[in-house]
């Protein structure tokens, strides 16, 4: 069932419950263009679509042997609270513009709207959930060859990704966490650290379906974070307003940076702004996606990648030769082994041949060093 939605409680209702129905969630980004789309409904083959209303007419116009039989619109404003979807009715210009970017109105014959599957029975606890190692999500990435394919992430995939996410953050309290996912659910990242950690967590997750500091700003008057995951640019501008607008962020204790470099000088200014700690993790789609990270405390080293998470084994090999491991301070690719590595690319057997190497070792095409740091060889990994 492919899902083509911003960050809304929408979306994550439909997630949970494609996943319970034992079907696949395919994720898509909403902005994508109509080709990109539709080459990526071509590839796997939905047959229904959950659709951010502004894009559902683009889905149900695609060719007849790519059309999904069955698409459900989605209006984001229906889940705002009362005293927002208010506002977005007054009769002027601000408010039309705002309710544009979040609604409009689909024309195409054959869409039904979300809201009246709501209202459904609950699946009976009869029928069977899936299995541990049935696969429950399709998220594509460009991998290592720049050809977007649908990574096979199964329920143990995600679930382990999800329970190394807690176990790297050890402070983490069940029940009293407060996340923010200013990520998009639809990229692996966003899914992983936004979604799935805290949903096991049982923390409060505020979405935005955008990032925007004066929604941030908006957000933290009436639930503070305590957990943000995000990338260096977003770290950037909630600091400086911290400085320039008085954004008082002082309640997050953990912060997990991805998706590229995290430069020192954003660490220093972050952790002086809110006193908590900022750390930097590597991973990738087919790693569900997060394999190493520093650690959540004194011994973490800024400017490296840090080191294997739980469960998780890494190989540095020559590339040219990946029985061969080489020694330390020398360049290599690294490879990864876990739990939360992917079972392959979806009907791209050659594809999937050319990263899964025997053994389960997943090859990143990422060019790293391992230096050792003391005598006990605690290893951190440094990409370049």
């Amino acid at each position: 069932m492919a899902l083509v939605l911003p960050n809304c409680p929408q979306h994550v209702v439909a997630f949970y419950a494609v996943l319970r129905l034992g079907a696949i969630v395919v994720e898509h980004n909403p902005l994508y263009t109509e080709h990109e789309l539709c080459h990526q409904f071509a590839d796997h083959g939905a047959k229904v679509a959950i659709v951010w209303d502004k894009v559902a007419d683009t889905v149900a116009a695609f060719p007849d042997e790519v059309r999904p039989r069955r698409v459900f619109s989605v209006n984001m404003t229906t889940a705002m609270p009362r005293g927002k979807q208010l506002a977005l009715r007054l009769p002027i210009a601000k408010a039309r513009q705002a309710r544009a970017k979040l609604t409009a109105r689909p024309h195409h014959r054959g869409i039904t709207p979300f809201t009246p599957l709501l209202r459904g029975r609950p699946v009976s606890r009869r029928v069977p959930g899936p299995a541990l190692d049935d696969i429950a999500l399709l998220q594509y990435t460009s991998g290592t060859t720049g050809d977007p394919k649908g990574a096979m992430l199964s329920h143990r995939n995600l679930l382990s990704n999800a329970m190394q996410g807690r176990a790297w953050v050890p402070g983490l309290l069940e029940g009293k966490e407060t996340s923010y996912a200013v990520l998009p659910l639809f990229h692996a990242y966003g899914m992983t650290l936004c979604l799935t950690t805290a949903m096991s967590l049982g923390a409060k997750v505020v979405l935005f379906p955008t990032f925007e500091v004066g929604l941030v700003a908006d957000a933290v008057k009436q639930s503070p974070p305590t957990f943000l995951p995000a990338v260096p640019p977003i770290y950037d501008r909630l600091t400086l307003a911290t400085v320039n607008d008085g954004l008082d962020l002082s309640a997050i204790r953990f912060s997990i940076s991805g998706a590229m470099s995290l430069p020192m000088a954003t660490v220093e200014r972050w952790e002086e702004a809110t006193g908590g700690l900022l750390v930097e993790g590597y991973g990738m789609t087919e790693a569900s996606p997060i394999a190493l990270g520093n650690p959540m405390g004194p011994t973490r080293r800024p400017g490296t990648v840090g080191v294997p998470f739980p469960s998780t084994t890494i190989r540095v090999v020559d590339p040219d030769d990946v029985s061969r491991d080489v020694e330390a301070g020398e360049r290599g690719e690294l490879l990864v082994r876990g739990p939360q590595v992917f079972s392959g690319y979806w009907n791209r057997p050659e594809e999937t041949a050319a990263v899964l190497l025997p053994g389960g070792w997943l090859r990143t095409g990422d060019i790293v060093t391992i230096s050792a740091t003391d005598s006990s060889r605690s290893w951190t990994g440094a990409k370049s």
